[in-house]
């Protein structure tokens, strides 16, 4: 009986020995685990898509090879504290709450080593992106601004041809029913101004046309009207301006300075009509750069010869004032006889009497 007790009993005492030993180990494993809490916050970085925070903390621990995973879905201002058996850490991060940020925190332990991941993602709305806008040009009313058209003299052709005749009445009462047409020409001539590249005779045609087609108008503001003199005390070439650029000029300044004095053409006289009776006639078309010299000469010729401006024989010459008033365009005084035998029909003596007729102030209406 003795012998069969005593392998009873160191079973019994083996069993104890071993449930002791798991107890120790258990409790050892225990308080070496690490107690962690983490409380993370992200804060957004302005104009990012996406932002990652990542932040790994190492701390030595004796424990098993297990492994253990927390997720944590919510983050205020925080405070994240790990500690075990052999060293202790911790840190402490603060930040301003931003707007819901989606994050996760990973504690691994692998190989008495625990590892804390925090990552933190926050969608960022982004900016809405502005389709570059279409510049137009508008004007003062807000409205879009037509472009301007480009230097052409067909509308006043059409008016010359319309209600000028042959002999250079005009019909002006019937001229100001398209007085409109008249004033977009000169407008087309105002955003137009001449060019350092243009031809002499391009140039010319702009200002004997600015000329004529602002006289018109000059006598359509008023008409009816029986004479030129009666606006503006006599004075309209001084008085009346017309804007060409960002320049105003004078009837006065266009004739005589940006042609006659200009260009030394003394046939500009036989182009520009001055509304008057006596004045050389209008030419029932628009001057152009190139019909311009072929005009000159045929205007020169007209007038002339015609009976109603001159009276010429061989030796007496009874002419326009035109002649008298603009004699240094001509050549001078003494030349005249030699001006009016280039264009005559008539011959005409070199010693020949010149005299002078009266103007006629008349409005030149049909």
């Amino acid at each position: 009986m003795k012998k069969q007790i005593t392998p009873f009993l160191i079973f019994c005492g083996l069993m104890i020995f071993v449930a002791c030993g798991s107890e120790q180990n258990t409790t050892e494993i225990t308080s070496s685990n690490e107690t962690t809490t983490t409380d993370v916050i992200s804060v957004e970085e302005p104009n990012l898509d996406t932002t990652t925070l990542a932040s790994t903390d190492s701390v030595e621990n004796a424990g098993q090879p297990d492994e253990t995973t927390t997720t944590t879905d919510e983050v205020a201002d925080a405070t994240t504290t790990a500690s075990t058996n052999n060293n202790s850490s911790t840190t402490t991060t603060n930040s301003t709450k931003t707007p819901t940020p989606t994050t996760k925190t990973t504690t691994t332990t692998t190989n008495n080593t625990t590892t804390t991941t925090t990552t933190a993602t926050k969608v960022v709305d982004k900016p809405i992106a502005i389709p570059p806008s279409t510049t137009k040009t508008a004007s003062s009313n807000g409205s879009t601004k037509p472009e301007l058209p480009p230097l052409s003299h067909t509308i006043f052709d059409g008016l010359l041809r319309k209600y000028v005749n042959s002999a250079g009445r005009v019909n002006y009462a019937g001229f100001k029913n398209d007085k409109a047409k008249l004033v977009a020409y000169l407008d087309i001539l105002k955003n137009n101004p001449p060019q350092s590249g243009w031809s002499k005779n391009k140039e010319m045609a702009f200002w004997i046309n600015l000329y004529n087609a602002f006289t018109i108008k000059v006598i359509l503001d008023k008409y009816p009207v029986k004479s030129i003199m009666d606006l503006n005390g006599g004075k309209v070439w001084d008085v009346q301006k017309v804007t060409i650029g960002s320049k105003s000029y004078t009837l006065g300044q266009i004739e005589a300075d940006k042609l006659l004095k200009r260009f030394k053409e003394p046939r500009v006289h036989f182009a520009v009509n001055c509304a008057a009776a006596s004045c050389p006639p209008l030419l029932n078309k628009a001057w152009t750069e190139d019909n311009i010299q072929r005009y000159y000469e045929k205007q020169a010729k007209l007038f002339v010869n015609h009976s109603g401006y001159n009276t010429l024989s061989a030796k007496s010459l009874q002419l326009s004032q035109i002649f008298n008033w603009y004699a240094s365009d001509f050549g001078g005084a003494s030349n005249i006889v030699k001006y009016v035998q280039k264009y005559s029909d008539t011959p005409i003596k070199d010693k020949a009497k010149v005299s002078y007729r009266e103007y006629d102030w008349k409005l030149n209406k049909q």
